[in-house]
């Protein structure tokens, strides 16, 4: 898909599902818990031990049913290494314009990590059409809220402490979809490989979004 596909996928879905620190042997199960809950959008963070083979094994066993792209990418060759292995979107912790330019050149959607108006304005300079907001809730969405005053032609992602309680504060405030990460991924039930506890927790969050 390209990039334009991607970011009509993200705003329709609303809820990427940000995979840190599972081992190889259990990402295939966390893939199916989040897919049995509703979840198609799932990010392989870069800080992750053998995240290229993981983006691979998804983008195979998961087609046509799960879109998988890579997060933490803070260099050009990270970008090129996920890509390569598969990724179809990049989201980057900071604005990176070697990654955005990356990304642009070739068509592919990248959320670039922003906090603040400056960092939002430069990522859209550079090419973005979508950023992620982080931490977001640490920002807050009044702040979030008020910064969409101005700057009100680039997507907004929140992503950092979005919990079931704060999501509609999070949409009033203007962004369009949401990343979501250790509260629907914990340890433990990995570990036990409890799937239907994790895809129990992760559809808390999927009939939430679309309440809304």
């Amino acid at each position: 898909m390209n990039a334009d596909e991607i970011y009509q996928m993200i705003r329709r879905q609303k809820f990427i599902a940000i995979v840190r620190g599972v081992g190889t042997d259990k990402i295939l199960g966390v893939a199916e818990a989040f897919l049995a809950a509703g979840i198609k959008m799932l990010e392989i963070t870069c800080n992750t031990t053998g995240a290229c083979e993981m983006i691979a094994l998804l983008s195979k066993e998961m087609a046509g049913q799960m879109t998988i792209g890579a997060g933490t990418v803070i260099t050009r060759q990270l970008c090129e290494e996920v890509l390569e292995a598969g990724a179809e979107f990049i989201i980057a912790p900071d604005v990176n314009p070697d990654v955005i330019g990356y990304c642009v050149k070739r068509d592919v959607a990248v959320l670039p990590g922003t906090a603040t108006a400056t960092e939002i304005l430069t990522a859209k300079r550079q090419g973005a059409e979508m950023v992620k907001i982080f931490p977001a809730v640490c920002l807050g969405a009044e702040y979030i809220r008020m910064l969409r005053g101005p700057i009100d032609d680039i997507d907004f992602v929140a992503v950092g402490g979005v919990r079931p309680e704060n999501i509609a504060d999070f949409t009033k405030a203007g962004c369009v979809a949401f990343g979501i990460g250790g509260s629907i991924l914990c340890k433990d039930l990995v570990e036990d490989r409890d799937w239907p506890a994790i895809t129990a927790a992760a559809r808390k969050y999927v009939e939430k979004i679309a309440a809304l």
